[in-house]
């Protein structure tokens, strides 16, 4: 009896990791409006990511920005842009390999609620430039 609840919660974990490697969940997205210097904006943005541990650093052909490490709570991207109608945010964590989760639903929940909080800070920070 013993061995068969061990050997389908191993099936259980198998079947779990090899879904969450299929699992495509994409990037975050959101066009902020913005009309204001995007200059300044971007020095503001950049200046609080650094000040929250976030670094530059190349991801394939883009250039993001990026917390942590894949050991705890996995890696956690930000990346802005701009954009004719304001500024757009795109916002991701890697749990599993290279796959791209957005910052809701469960799979990386710690990593996800971090991202989602640093993304909810520079959306305000855009909205209350707005004059």
């Amino acid at each position: 009896m013993m061995g068969s609840i061990v050997i389908g919660a191993l099936v259980g974990i198998v079947i779990g990791v090899y879904i969450l490697m299929k699992h495509k969940g994409g990037r975050f997205t959101k066009l902020v409006s913005f009309s204001g210097d995007f200059d300044k904006m971007s020095t503001l943005i950049n200046d609080f990511l650094v000040a929250n541990s976030f670094h530059i650093q190349s991801y394939g052909s883009e250039t993001v920005y990026c917390q942590g490490s894949r050991m705890l709570v996995g890696r956690k991207f930000f990346k802005f842009s701009k954009a004719p109608e304001g500024i757009l945010i795109e916002a991701f964590v890697n749990i599993l390999g290279n796959n791209e989760s957005g910052i809701d639903g469960f799979v990386g929940v710690v990593a996800k609620q971090q991202l989602k909080s640093t993304v909810d800070k520079v959306i305000a920070m855009i909205e209350a430039d707005k004059a």
